[in-house]
């Protein structure tokens, strides 16, 4: 088969593949916007070689130079996709000098002195810096997960790939009236073999995310979009195995007081007002790492961060005063809502079982002595 042939069929066809699955999968996961993205890149990059097509068959330069614009930008969307999967604005700055870079070049060797090996390495390094791009934003992660690595290797790949592809013209032995024709095989058989590897990473890292989001809804409270109880207690494990002896971490439960009263006289849509009001409030106030959950029915608990314990009186108490007020008229002036709190350092070796036994001995101690206070739990047992 000719390599007309070979881009005529096999690249459209296995970029219309990986574009069609992707719509359909996204078509099941809406929320995850990116994908859409990475589906438009397919789609233009087999719009790419099929102008291609035509320009080999017309000879036509103009499509040759469309062409080249196409598979710029097919790459560059895949850089936008992983950037919007990665809630980081993308670097269009960056982006638009690359192709207009490119495509000035290109126009250049293409109509005013025409030099195809000129072009293959202005083209081929146009991508190759894109691919730069996507290996910087993602190797600057701190923490990057098994997925993130088989993408970094396998765009790694795809970049080392465009810088070596023009120098297939300097490859001894290949006659002079062959060497395009061998170009183009090369293109099309590595661009196929790039669509894939970057198809397989681009559906592992959709699948993780999938997956991720699976076992996030299965631990979060539906009624106050905090954690629930399973998804609390697997993070704040971690995060007491990890805390340094000399920063400590703070557990604060807190419990809704007389919400059964609440529940009885305004009927479960107010408790579920209550509820709802305080989960908004502890998520405001709370450090942007602090654990925050729903333990189970009326009862929170907040685990604040390593180094964090000397702010947790102080920030249970700010939530007990906003709480108070911004609840004063919510069920018809009728009621005041409060809430009572413990705390409880945690002390070193300490596990989470220990901890919650102290920090609710300090809540028992609120509740024991009129409710609507802040009580703290001592490393001796006593409480303040």
């Amino acid at each position: 088969m000719s390599y007309e042939g070979v881009v005529a069929l096999l690249n459209p066809a296995m970029s219309a593949i990986y574009c069609a699955s992707l719509v359909v999968l996204w078509r099941h996961q809406r929320h995850l916007t990116y994908i859409v993205i990475f589906a438009l890149s397919y789609a233009i990059r087999g719009l790419c070689f099929g102008v291609l097509y035509f320009a080999f068959t017309q000879e036509a330069l103009v499509l040759r130079l469309v062409a080249n614009s196409f598979v710029l930008l097919a790459m560059m969307l895949l850089y936008v996709a992983l950037s919007r999967r990665d809630k980081q604005r993308p670097r269009y700055g960056i982006l638009f000098a690359i192709g207009a870079m490119s495509l000035a070049a290109l126009y250049f060797y293409m109509f005013v002195e025409p030099n195809l090996p000129a072009r293959a390495f202005i083209l081929n390094w146009g991508l190759a810096a894109v691919c730069l791009l996507m290996l910087g934003d993602v190797g600057r992660r701190p923490r990057r997960t098994p997925v993130e690595q088989l993408f970094f290797g396998l765009v790694a790949l795809a970049c080392l790939g465009f810088l070596l592809r023009p120098f297939t013209f300097h490859i001894p032995g290949i006659a002079a009236d062959e060497i395009e024709a061998t170009y183009w095989l090369i293109v099309s058989i590595s661009d196929a073999l790039i669509c894939a590897t970057l198809g397989v990473g681009i559906f592992a890292i959709i699948a993780v995310d999938i997956m991720d989001g699976m076992k996030t809804e299965a631990q979060t409270d539906a009624l106050s979009g905090l954690l629930n109880r399973r998804g609390f207690d697997a993070r704040a494990h971690d995060a007491l195995a990890r805390q340094p002896a000399d920063a400590r971490a703070a557990l604060i439960l807190s419990d809704l007081d007389n919400f059964k009263a609440i529940n009885d006289r305004f009927g479960h849509s107010g408790g579920d007002r209550i509820i709802q009001t305080f989960s908004r409030i502890l998520k405001e106030k709370a450090p942007d790492d602090a654990i925050i959950a729903r333990h189970g029915g009326e009862e929170f608990v907040v685990l604040l961060p390593s180094g964090q314990a000397a702010n947790a009186h102080n920030f249970a108490e700010t939530v007990r005063s906003i709480f108070k007020e911004g609840t004063l008229n919510m069920l018809s002036g009728e009621f005041s809502p409060t809430a009572s709190f413990g705390i409880a350092v945690a002390s070193e070796g300490e596990n989470l079982s220990g901890l919650m036994i102290r920090a609710d001995r300090a809540l028992y101690q609120a509740k024991s002595e009129g409710r609507d206070c802040v009580r703290e739990s001592r490393p001796g047992g006593t409480t303040r």
